[in-house]
Parts: C-alpha cells; sequence; structure tokens
C-alpha cells in the first residue's frame, strides 16, 4: 500500500505541491529516497532512522523507497524530514491515523536525532501554498509558530515531537494558533537612536537628497573626501524610511525564510533591511545565482536599502549587473540548467572618493594625483550605472564651525513625517504602492505637466550637462518628489531647479 503526504518544495522563490510516497515491502532491509533530493535530503535518512526509534517507535527491518514527486525538479531543504518520517510510521502502521488529515495538511519540519522537531526554513511559502491550493492548514515545527501565523485564513499546527504528530493523526484534535500577525513590541519596526539625523553636524544638502531618496525610492550617490560622513549619513536614512506595511513583512518573510536567514529571535522582518555587502564579495553573493537558484544581496535588500561602499572598488562585471535591477526591480539569472527571476526593488545607495587619495575636493593643494588619475579612477563607474542614479552630489570635510556646532538639529522622526506624507500623495495618484521613481513614460506624461518656461529650463540644462533620456526622466521624477515634499500638487521653479542641481557632478 502506498502511503502519501504533502509538502512543499521551492526552486529560486516559486514554490511548487510536492508529494512524499513511501512503498515499504519485504527484501533486503534497505531505505532509498528518490525524486532528485539535494545532500540535506540524502542525508536525513540517518536522523530519520534515529528519530523513529528514539521517539519509541519499532523500525522494521524492510525495504523502504521514499519518492518525491514531480521527480523531474530539484528538491532541497531539511523541511522534507517531517514528511518523509510521516510516511513511513504511517506505512508501517504504527498507529491507527485518520487518512483525510494526511489529505488535507501540508507537512514541513526537520526532525532531531531525539525525534524532536527542529527550525526549518520556507515555512512561510508552505502556508501561503496551502491556502492557495486550498488545503485546510500546515504541519510545522513549534519553533517555526511566528512565521507560519502570518498567513491568514489556514490552521497553524504546531509539534514539537514524534508523538504530537501521533497525536494530531490518530484524534485530528490540537491547538490550533490563531493566525496573527501582531508582532511583539521588541520586534516592532522602532530604529536605532544611536543613527539619528539630529547628530549629523553640517552636510546639509546630503541629508535632504535622503530626504528625497526615502520619500520617492530614488538612487543616491555620494562622492566625497574621507570623513566627510558618507557612510554615517547612509547607515541613517533607515530612521526616516516608512515602517513596511503588512504585505511587505509577508512578502521579506517569505524571501529570507528560503534564504535561511530567519532565527529564534528574528522570526519575522519587521524592518526594512539594509544590506552592505564588502567589495570583495562575489557576484554570486550579490547578485545571486549558484549551482542552484540562491538569493543574492540585491534580493535581500529588497523594499529596503543596498549600500554599496566604495562603489568604485567593486568588480566591474558586479556593478554592470546592477543595471537590470536598477532599471526594472528585478533580476532575471539565466544558467544552464535554469532560469530564474527574483524581486530587486532597492534604493541604491552609493559612496566613493573623488580619486585614488581621496582629496580631490580639499583645498590647499591636499590631492596628490594627477589630472589622469583622477579621471582614470572615476572612469571604473560606467555612463550606463551613473544614468541610473538619479541623485550625485559632492562633499567635502566639514570646517572648524561646523565640527564645533552644538546646536539642536531637525530630527529623523520629524524628517519621517514628510517621508511618509509624500509617500501617502504618491499612493493617492497611482492608486498603488508605485512610487516617482518607478513611474514608465506613461506614468511621466500623465502626472508631469511643465508649463514653457520650465521647458526652457530643461532644454538648456539638457544641453549644457549633455543629459541621455534616461537622465531627462530621472530629473523629472526627482522633481515631482521634491514636489511632494512640499506638498505641491505641480513641479514649481524652484522644485526643477534642485532636481537639476543633482546632476551638475556630470559636467
Amino acid at each position: 500500500m502506498i502511503i502519501k503526504v504533502k509538502s512543499l518544495g521551492y526552486f529560486g522563490i516559486e514554490s511548487f505541491l510536492t508529494e512524499v510516497e513511501v512503498d515499504i515491502s519485504n527484501g533486503l532491509p534497505t531505505f532509498n529516497i528518490v525524486g532528485l533530493g539535494d545532500t540535506a535530503i540524502n542525508e536525513s535518512k540517518e536522523r530519520i532512522k534515529a528519530g523513529i526509534r528514539n521517539s519509541g517507535y519499532k523500525l522494521d527491518p524492510k525495504r523502504i523507497i521514499v519518492n518525491l514527486t514531480p521527480a523531474n525538479i530539484k528538491k532541497v531543504g531539511t523541511h522534507f524530514d517531517l514528511p518523509i518520517t510521516v510516511v513511513i510510521i504511517c506505512g508501517q502502521k504504527a498507529f491507527d491515523y485518520k487518512k483525510e488529515i494526511l489529505e488535507n495538511y501540508l507537512f514541513m519540519g526537520e526532525i532531531s536525532l531525539s525525534g524532536d522537531l527542529k527550525r526549518t526554513q520556507g515555512i512561510v511559502n508552505g502556508a501561503i501554498l496551502a491556502k492557495e491550493l486550498g488545503y485546510k492548514g500546515i504541519v510545522i515545527p513549534f519553533d517555526n509558530l511566528k512565521e507560519g501565523s502570518l498567513i491568514k485564513g489556514i490552521d497553524v499546527i504546531v509539534v514539537k515531537n514524534l508523538k504530537d504528530i501521533e497525536i494530531f493523526l490518530t484524534t485530528g484534535e490540537f491547538q490550533k494558533i490563531e493566525n496573527s500577525t501582531n508582532i511583539d513590541k521588541k520586534l516592532e519596526d522602532i530604529y536605532n537612536e544611536d543613527l539619528d539625523f539630529s547628530h549629523v553636524k553640517g552636510q546639509e544638502k546630503a541629508k535632504r537628497a535622503l530626504e528625497i531618496c526615502a520619500a520617492g525610492g530614488h538612487n543616491f550617490l555620494m562622492v566625497g573626501t574621507p570623513g566627510c560622513g558618507k557612510t554615517m549619513l547612509a547607515k541613517r536614512i533607515m530612521s526616516i524610511l516608512p515602517p513596511l506595511t503588512e504585505d511587505e513583512k509577508i512578502e521579506l518573510t517569505k524571501l529570507y525564510s528560503i534564504a535561511g536567514k530567519l532565527t529564534e529571535e528574528n522570526p519575522i522582518i519587521t524592518k526594512r533591511p539594509f544590506r552592505s555587502p564588502h567589495h570583495t564579495s562575489s557576484g554570486v553573493a550579490i547578485i545571486g545565482g549558484g549551482r542552484t537558484p540562491a538569493l543574492g544581496e540585491i534580493t535581500l535588500a529588497n523594499k529596503g536599502v543596498l549600500f554599496l561602499d566604495e562603489i568604485v572598488e567593486f568588480k566591474k562585471d558586479i556593478l554592470e549587473n546592477l543595471r537590470e535591477p536598477l532599471e526594472e526591480k528585478k533580476i532575471s539569472i539565466t544558467r544552464a540548467g535554469y532560469r530564474v527571476e527574483f524581486p530587486s526593488d532597492f534604493i541604491l545607495l552609493a559612496s566613493c572618493n573623488p580619486c585614488k587619495c581621496g582629496m580631490y575636493f580639499e583645498p590647499n593643494g591636499l590631492c596628490t594625483c594627477t589630472p589622469n588619475e583622477v579621471s582614470n579612477y572615476m572612469k571604473k563607474l560606467s555612463g550606463p550605472i551613473l544614468d541610473r542614479i538619479d541623485l550625485k552630489i559632492e562633499m567635502t570635510r566639514l570646517s572648524e564651525d561646523e565640527l564645533l556646532d552644538n546646536s539642536l538639529k531637525e530630527t529623523s522622526e520629524e524628517i519621517r513625517k514628510r517621508v511618509i506624507n509624500a509617500r501617502n500623495l504618491q499612493k493617492k495618484r497611482f492608486n498603488s504602492d508605485k512610487l516617482n521613481s518607478h513611474m514608465t513614460r506613461n506614468d511621466i506624461e500623465k502626472f508631469i505637466v511643465l508649463d514653457e518656461n520650465l521647458k526652457i529650463l530643461l532644454k538648456t540644462a539638457i544641453k549644457n550637462l549633455n543629459l541621455s533620456a534616461r537622465a531627462y526622466d530621472r530629473i523629472l521624477k526627482v522633481a515631482r518628489t521634491i514636489a511632494d515634499l512640499s506638498n505641491s500638487k505641480n513641479i514649481e521653479r524652484e522644485h526643477l531647479f534642485e532636481a537639476i542641481s543633482y546632476r551638475i557632478t556630470e559636467r
């Protein structure tokens, strides 16, 4: 008799239903798992046998074949431990179970040698799939409770060991956890008070540019002297970004669950991610891919910020691979054996020195680089990449007066209120969560109307700065965000002037 249990498989971030079936027959005692399982699944045989024995169940010396279907798609993850264990126990008739439970629930969980269930990845995907396919619920380890309870409309059954599984399969009764997205206060979206804008001295233009970035989702490049505050400012953007919506929390928790980045201390993503990979990171680590499709930093930064400190030190092929995600807000990865698509909707913050010694902007001849060396250093950033960055500013070290100024500055909370108000205006304008940086050509023609004087101003800027069509569009998008921050229905002359000023470094 063939016993079947439902579980989940995923490839990249796409989930699919997997049936785990077992055939137990007389013959030479063997235990084989077929169906394109990865190393973790093949190694699960010893964990499962020990877990069954140490939970007090007998493991008959028979020929056991476990099949994972569909057999033509590779299966990854330790969450197959539980469904494989359940089909073997039920196949051996260790107890009388209710067949309808096996038919109506998905099972996910990693098993230990003692038979206890341990935290595993992909739980949010499993809950979403169970709901979409009309299953009654999902059975998961107790440690994954908060992840599973994010999805409403299904039963979330949490178990600690195989004895709990037996109780549920025989009686059909178990404590069902109420689905809720209420998060403990310790997990709320509270930014670090040590990273407040009120602590920043000087650099008013950089702070203003960061406010525009946060309001409209624009990309930003800071070129400045070492020690002028580029990294310090970049970290503080998190204090002015609006909190995540419930849908965004689910989307991010799903991504981080698949990537195995969730922990018992942080089982749900409640804050916008801030990813800052080192310039020595590999292309796979930043972009994604690999032998099996893994998420890169640009996907882990989805709905948040990707900060590339000293961007010119990154490998050229990695920077060029950012073209698609910066434009399309997604990345398509094609390899010999697969093609996947990951979301990459992030704000790019980047910083670099103006030259090798870093002192090019400083007075009194501190720079030791030749004009040719300065030119070659900045040429590491190609034109197409610079074209996709909305705001660029030059920064120098603070003066003595600025360093000694202890007057009160505007707090992050005050700036954040303006950012949230600007985003609400965009939500009302587009009737969606689209930001100004996401506007298409049709959106620009519909929502951005310039009078003749503004057109003349823009025409002059295009000619003098040698702007491309993409740069022209991005100036209009930034101007629209600046107008939103001012609660202005139309783009005024000062809004367009400010937007153009952030492209002056292209001279």
